[in-house]
């Protein structure tokens, strides 16, 4: 009997962690008030959210950077080679940097913030006023201390504000005069257009928090990889402010791009002209030495076999003349640690070399040739080297005064008219969703929490036969909660039986339908004791026993109502009889009992006729269990048999006590009460074991308080219909 029972629960099992697809839609159904309410409560905080949101809008523009700007920097990269790379990087990096950002920042004046207060119900219905509320501060410096901290200004009417300091002191003043807050704390507003009462938040930034913030909002990026287009778009609450900032942006990178060129053309022409005078000097010395020595010798020119040693010489001179000028350019733009720098100076040092070959290549010639080679040479490589500095100053100051840098704007700065966010429909769309999927979850995860039984395809799949189902009373239920409510034990149950205030309740009708099985069960019975009990505290098992009973007698049979929960009785309570009554307990202990009528002064008339009762008894030990051991129960309940159609007797529950499986021996008929969904499908199978190991048998199964829920939703309305009211 057991290893049945222990089969049919792993089978149970098995089939409990099924997940059943029809269940879960019945459990959304069931719940889909709630879930439609939560998801509506959802949707509204997500329109909400949406409306109240403060916009952001985007500003965004085009400029083209070219590759090369000027001829000294493309002859420079001839010279020192190489493959030249993409100017977008560096601009980029240009177009964040501090300089520009920060003379954006001072120009616009941008680390001044002044903005209206705006109530969150506002921002959701609308501002219906007709005056925008708006403030031109002119002027606003303050004391260090006060830097990133918000000042509250108030307009009071009348060309008149009050401002609150961030350690909450007031000073009056008025619009169109300085108002000095304290040494280094000065405030001049322009002009307010607003309500009386209006706020308004003045900060004053630091400029290096104020950068920060506007290249965190500012992006830059290449159209493509090696396409000299960049686009820049910067992200703002305020239209008008973004499109103008982003516009100065662009502005002042562009005069930086000049600047740098003229940077440039400035650094090469200073070498340059510091180097006139002196090459002047020289190429006039060298002139008259020449003159000098020619008179002197007699010698007008350079022998033949010493022209191709000068002209050498002569064209090295001038490489190193080309790579000093562009050296003092490089100067301008790249350090000494710099790779083109260290190639210039490889290539200088190379020509050194050759030059100072060339030098020993002449010491070895006669001295008269050496020294008409020296005189000519001078002569020939200053006035050289001075023709080609006079060129390069001409060619300088014209890049100097024409110089237009090398970016070209190609798309102004202009704000899109709609705001990029809040994305208004997708945060409904989210929040509706969000509402919806928390809810669903919620309730499937609580369905499939629950355990207890909730069919009676449950019970039987454990080989138990379930004899009734017995829907929860709406009546009862709201009885037993109002008697809850006004009273301080929260276990009082009302006491009036639901077989006689409303026979016709679906509950009472399954109930007769039980009485009837009961009595064909009882033909085939050994006795006519049926014993009602269940697995747990709570179940409904005096309820059915004392209903049921109530129905037995009301179709003319004479009935006996036995407490046997000698611990918690509390049948009497339901019959309104006295509570301190013999009953049970001392019967069992009842050594001298009247030998004609043994028991009439243990069993009290009910106001139900043909019903009697018998209590649980005044003097109950501490273990009732020890008095069921004695022969005098079974000795009262045949006595019982004699004189009564039907003996019913509510017993403890199974798990909590062994009453129930010792007063079982006595019995005719067991039934077995399981509370829906509380009683699980475990507690139900060690009851049938623990009734199996004491040989009794259970007859029947009651499922008592059956209710329309997620797990049965589909199927509750058989259990209705079966006992609806005619």
């Amino acid at each position: 009997m057991v290893q049945t029972h222990s089969s049919q629960q792993n089978h149970q099992t098995i089939d409990d962690d099924e997940i059943d697809l029809t269940q879960l839609f019945g459990t959304l159904w069931f719940h889909k008030w709630k879930i439609i309410i939560v998801t509506v409560l959802c949707t509204l905080v997500g329109v909400l959210v949406a409306l109240g949101s403060t916009p952001v809008y985007q500003a965004d523009a085009m400029v083209e950077v070219t590759g090369t700007k000027n001829q000294i920097l493309g002859e420079l990269g001839d010279l020192l080679g190489g493959t030249p790379q993409a100017p977008t990087d560096t601009e980029i990096e240009l177009i964040k940097s501090r300089l520009v950002l920060g003379k954006s920042v001072s120009d616009l004046g941008l680390d001044l913030v002044a903005k209206p207060e705006i109530s969150f119900f506002n921002k959701v219905l609308g501002d219906k006023t007709d005056v925008q509320p708006e403030i031109n501060v002119e002027s606003f410096t303050v004391d260090a201390l006060w830097l990133n901290r918000e000042f509250e200004l108030t307009y009071q009417g009348n060309q008149q504000f009050r401002i609150k300091t961030p350690e909450e002191k007031t000073f009056a003043g008025v619009i169109g005069q300085p108002l000095q807050i304290n040494a280094e704390t000065r405030l001049l507003v322009k002009k307010i257009t607003a309500p009386v009462g209006q706020k308004f938040t003045l900060t004053k930034f630091t400029q290096l928090s104020t950068i920060e913030h506007l290249r965190k909002n500012l992006s830059v990026a290449a159209k493509g990889k090696n396409v000299p287009i960049l686009s820049l778009s910067l992200t703002g609450t305020e239209p008008l402010q973004i499109q103008t900032t982003l516009a100065k942006i662009i502005e002042n990178y562009m005069v930086q791009n000049r600047e740098k060129e003229v940077q440039t053309a400035r650094s090469g022409l200073d070498f340059i002209n510091s180097e006139l005078p002196r090459l002047s000097s020289v190429l006039e010395d060298a002139e008259n030495k020449l003159n000098a020595y020619r008179a002197r010798s007699g010698s007008l020119d350079v022998p033949a076999e010493a022209k191709s040693t000068l002209e050498s010489l002569n064209k090295i001179e001038m490489q190193i003349v080309d790579l000093r000028t562009e050296e003092s350019v490089l100067s301008g733009v790249y350090t000494h640690e710099h790779p083109a720098y260290k190639a210039l100076e490889d290539k200088l040092k190379v020509l050194q070399q050759a030059k100072e070959r060339l030098n020993k290549q002449i010491s070895r010639m006669p001295e008269t040739q050496q020294e008409i080679i020296r005189l000519t040479r001078d002569v020939d490589i200053n006035q050289a080297i001075y023709v080609q500095l006079l060129n390069k100053q001409q060619e300088l100051n014209i890049l100097r005064a024409s110089s237009q840098g090398n970016v070209r704007l190609i798309d102004q700065a202009i704000t899109a008219e709609e705001p990029i966010k809040p994305k208004k429909k997708i945060i409904v769309l989210l929040a509706m969703m969000v509402g919806l999927f928390l809810s669903c979850g919620y309730y499937l995860i609580q369905s499939l929490m629950k355990q207890g039984i909730s069919s009676e395809d449950e019970i039987e799949a454990m080989g138990l036969e379930v004899l009734s189902s017995v829907p929860l009373s709406d009546l009862q239920n709201k009885r037993d909660k109002f008697f809850r409510k006004n009273n301080k034990n929260k276990d009082i149950r009302s006491n009036s039986l639901l077989a006689i205030k409303d026979p016709t309740d679906p509950t009472i009708e399954a109930l007769r339908a039980l009485r009837t099985t009961l009595h064909f069960r009882s033909l085939d019975a050994k006795n006519k004791v049926v014993m009602i009990s269940g697995a747990a505290p709570e179940v409904g098992k005096s309820f059915i026993s004392a209903n049921l009973a109530v129905l037995m007698a009301q179709a003319g049979r004479k009935i006996l109502l036995i407490d046997g929960d000698m611990r918690k009785g509390y049948l009497h309570y339901l019959m309104q009889l006295p509570e301190k009554k013999q009953g049970l307990s001392n019967i069992l202990q009842n050594d001298k009992l009247n030998k004609n009528n043994p028991y009439d002064n243990y069993i009290q008339t009910t106001m139900v006729e043909g019903l009697d009762f018998v209590s649980l008894g005044t003097d109950v030990p501490k273990n009732p269990s020890e008095l069921l051991l004695n022969n005098k129960l079974s000795v009262f309940l045949k006595w019982a048999e004699k004189h009564y159609d039907h003996i019913i007797l509510d017993t403890p529950p199974v798990l909590a006590v062994t009453d129930a499986a010792v007063i079982g021996q006595y019995v005719g008929t067991t039934l077995l009460v399981t509370q829906f969904g509380k009683t699980d499908s475990r507690e139900l199978a060690t009851c049938a074991a623990r009734f199996s190991v004491n040989h009794v048998k259970i007859d029947g199964v009651v499922l008592n308080g059956i209710q329309r829920t997620e797990k049965n939703y589909y199927s509750y309305g058989n259990y209705a219909n079966k006992y609806a009211k005619k």
